[in-house]
């Protein structure tokens, strides 16, 4: 069956066999936990913890400038809130009681088309729970986002800056994204797409001017592509309910874009 392509239906047994064995929760994990775990020790233990040019030492500093640059760029934010600030490697957002129920897709529509960072609801993430029970009524699966800091410094010196530029002014707009308003005004048009689906990009287009009077041209491009872009990644993502196992995740969604 591995040189042979045909029958095909025994080809095709062998390559899922082989594909679920090696996936990331069967296979890659657990190479990676055992080998990489001695890698870790062994650098960690190199040096004491209280060196700053230790292992711990260095990603603690490192972490801290990531998360002060963050929790400074969205301090009184009217849209989110950082909801544990300096716990771990996300930062967690909840929105507002006046921004919830704006947003239904895997990817955060607030930080693409506001901040052009392109960044996880989390809603799949919950499995279950339900924010409602903790936060309010208002609160869905889709009212918080996650923001992973693994990535070098400068990226969040750049998140902070646009962040302190739009949460001073809703109308204020960075480049060609969205003001916050524009924001709010393209998740009317949103909800409408969930009912009625679109031909192509143009009639998307259509459909959010008429929503958004004062958009640019550029700006529209830009949205519009990023709500096809989410439509897409929302389809692969929903192939993975209800569980959303990290090794299906990655299958469907793992794959790197460029920055904008």
């Amino acid at each position: 069956m591995i040189y042979k392509s045909e029958p095909v239906s025994n080809h095709e047994a062998m390559v899922t066999a082989v594909s679920d064995s090696y996936s990331m929760s069967n296979g890659l994990y657990s190479e990676w936990s055992w080998l990489g775990q001695m890698q870790l020790w062994e650098m960690i233990m190199s040096r004491e913890l209280d060196d700053p040019t230790s292992w711990i030492g260095a990603y603690s500093e490192i972490m801290d400038e990531k998360w002060e640059l963050v929790m400074d760029g969205f301090a009184d934010c009217p849209v989110v809130d950082v909801s544990n600030p300096k716990a771990g490697a996300y930062a967690f957002f909840v929105y507002k009681p006046e921004y919830t129920g704006l947003q239904s897709s895997f990817i955060s529509s607030f930080f693409r088309d506001v901040l052009g960072i392109r960044t996880t609801t989390y809603y799949w993430g919950f499995r279950g729970a339900n924010p409602a029970d903790f936060y309010g009524e208002e609160y869905s699966t889709y009212d918080f986002t996650r923001l992973q800091l693994y990535r070098d410094v400068s990226v969040y010196e750049e998140l902070g800056r646009r962040a302190k530029i739009v949460c001073s002014d809703p109308d204020a707009v960075i480049g060609d994204f969205l003001s916050i308003n524009q924001w709010v005004a393209s998740e009317s048009a949103e909800s409408r797409r969930l009912k009625q689906g679109f031909e192509d990009i143009e009639d998307r287009k259509r459909d959010l001017k008429a929503h958004i009077h004062d958009v640019t041209d550029r700006q529209l491009d830009y949205l519009a592509k990023g709500h096809e872009h989410s439509d897409r990644i929302d389809v692969g993502v929903e192939s993975c309910a209800p569980y959303y196992h990290t090794s299906c995740l990655f299958d469907k969604v793992g794959s790197r874009f460029e920055d904008f």
